[in-house]
């Protein structure tokens, strides 16, 4: 049986560089390379050297070896430079696919995610996003119900055992990517209708923000892509309530059931790993803001508390 502070470590699983941890990190952080946009000094991903090597780099990148620096480049005598990038990228996914450079990568997917922190408006295909190494974000609303005695019930969802992603495992009730040009609560609202079948006004009226979870996570074959990318996370999370009488089914085939589960159930399903791993931490952050888990239940609170808000790599705003 896992304890809550394994379980967050399993989704914040880079190396720190304090608190003793300086090799460690070093020998983590070293053999990485970074991905640079055009007139910024900061870098927005890491990817590593599988990648690197098997991406059929176009003319639009510059390969630094150097460095250990991909940059992409402005191009010249268009003054829609900015899409330009934007055309860039899905034209070096185009070939990499064409060339069956990452068979793990899939289809096209006409979902983009937006490159954070970028000082203009450029997204890459959902798909991708790990093998740039870029921050991933996620929208995600634990749905519960209060007993008469004040206990809580959760509707926790199963994921489908054929999904490609952390099949079989325990979700959110309502959870997703944030896609291009969509807000988090937008988000929210969109997969609560589709993944749960909730009307939008008992959302936008009942769901409460609270705050985010943040991670930067090294993937492993669950995850259903090329292992071992580099996955930094930020997860917006929402809170609702629901009454006795809401009953959650199936909407879409990701999904396999769901089912009503008390604290004490939760609890065990996280201590032996049914949990999607992000998810995993979205409900041990609910535990501890509704005080379930607290500073004299855990000797670990702090450092779980601390490890649940990781400071990203890159730029966020």
């Amino acid at each position: 049986m896992k304890t809550f502070l394994d379980i967050v470590k399993e989704c914040d699983n880079f190396p720190y560089a304090e608190g003793g941890n300086d090799e460690e990190y070093r020998k983590a952080i070293e053999p990485l390379w970074r991905f640079f946009l055009p007139d910024d000094p900061e870098p927005h991903g890491f990817l590593i050297q599988s990648v690197v090597d098997r991406m059929p780099w176009t003319s639009s990148f510059n390969v630094d070896p150097l460095h250990k620096a991909i940059h992409l480049q402005k191009p010249a005598g268009r003054n829609d430079w900015q899409a330009a990038c934007n055309e860039a990228i899905d034209d070096l996914l185009g070939l990499a696919r064409s060339q069956n450079a990452f068979p793990l990568l899939g289809k096209k997917r006409e979902e983009k995610f937006p490159i954070v922190g970028a000082r203009f408006d450029i997204a890459i295909e959902r798909s991708a996003i790990s093998l740039f190494g870029i921050i991933g974000q996620g929208a995600h609303m634990t749905v519960y119900t209060r007993t008469s005695e004040g206990s809580y019930l959760f509707w926790i969802p199963r994921r489908s055992a054929t999904k490609s992603t952390y099949p079989g495992m325990l979700d959110q009730a309502v959870a997703g990517g944030v896609a291009w040009g969509e807000t988090p609560f937008k988000c929210i609202v969109r997969e609560a209708g589709e993944e749960a079948a909730l009307s939008e006004d008992l959302v936008r009226q009942k769901a409460v923000a609270c705050g985010t979870v943040t991670w930067f996570n090294i993937s492993d074959s669950r995850a259903g892509g090329e292992p071992g990318l580099m996955n930094p996370g930020v997860l917006f999370l929402y809170d609702l309530a629901v009454g006795p009488e809401t009953v959650f089914r199936p909407v879409e085939d990701d999904i396999q059931s769901f089912q009503l589960m008390d604290t004490k159930e939760v609890a065990n399903a996280l201590r032996q790993g049914e949990f999607k791993p992000s998810c995993a931490a979205v409900m041990i952050d609910f535990f501890i803001r509704h005080g379930i888990i607290t500073a004299e239940s855990e000797a670990s609170y702090v450092e779980m508390v601390s490890r649940l808000h990781r400071k990203l790599p890159f730029r966020t705003t």
